[in-house]
């Protein structure tokens, strides 16, 4: 179960963080949440699907990584292998809560710094300090801050983009079977992916606003890393 405390300089004051990419702090996961801020970047590397939220059925961007639960083929013992990392992976152990504050009056919900203490990457030996020694915040810490904004802003607008193509009917679920080398099969049902028929036959006044809102590009960027589907398949077979 995770411990998730609100960061403080008092309390967290030794606190420092092991920034390593490798299976035992975590990172063996088979896909991530992006954002549409990332699409650029992400789509180079790695295949990026929709799935559903286990919880609220809500659909979110994702990157796969690997085709079985824990299976990261872009990590190894030494590093994760590719030159773009998602938001949300490097985020960690730390998370965006809220924090009830009063303002002239009126009760508003401030984004706040939370830490899991239980995550791997927390140490008081070794790692990235995350405070100095006066109390204020080390150049990592403040990249952190960065990155939790940028996810945060992140949200809504893939939010945005999502509710947008849902009402035109742009998403289907996709089923991506893949045979390897040894013979052996695997398949993935929960996935879904811009319906490219449907993308391809966009006009009037929907083809212009999606375009001005920068949808239609993200689209498209969603259909070219379909290409790191084969790449990913060879990293696999590269493992048996």
């Amino acid at each position: 179960m995770p411990n998730h405390q609100l960061l403080d300089n008092i309390t967290h004051k030794d606190l420092q963080v092991i920034t390593d990419f490798l299976p035992n702090l975590g990172d063996d996961v088979s896909f991530t949440n992006i954002f549409v801020s990332e699409f650029r970047e992400v789509q180079g590397l790695y295949p990026i699907f929709f799935n559903k939220h286990s919880q609220t059925g809500k659909f979110e961007a994702i990157a796969l990584f690997g085709f079985a639960p824990l299976e990261n083929l872009y990590l190894n013992q030494t590093g994760w292998q590719a030159s773009y990392i998602p938001l949300t992976i490097r985020r960690r152990p730390f998370l965006i809560g809220f924090q009830n504050v009063q303002s002239e009056g009126v009760l508003k919900q401030e984004p706040v710094v939370f830490i899991d203490m239980d995550s791997p990457r927390v140490s008081e030996f070794q790692g990235e300090k995350v405070f100095l020694e006066q109390g204020g915040q080390s150049d990592y810490l403040q990249n952190i801050n960065s990155i939790l904004q940028t996810i945060h802003q992140g949200h809504t607008q893939t939010d945005e983009f999502i509710d947008t193509i849902l009402q035109h009917d742009l998403i289907e679920q996709v089923s991506i079977k893949v045979q390897l080398k040894d013979g052996s099969n695997h398949e993935l049902n929960s996935l879904y992916t811009v319906n490219e028929e449907k993308v391809a036959s966009l006009q009037g006044d929907v083809l212009q606003s999606l375009h001005q809102k920068g949808y239609l590009q993200m689209m498209h960027m969603m259909e070219a890393s379909m290409s790191n589907l084969s790449a990913l398949i060879e990293m696999k077979n590269a493992t048996l």
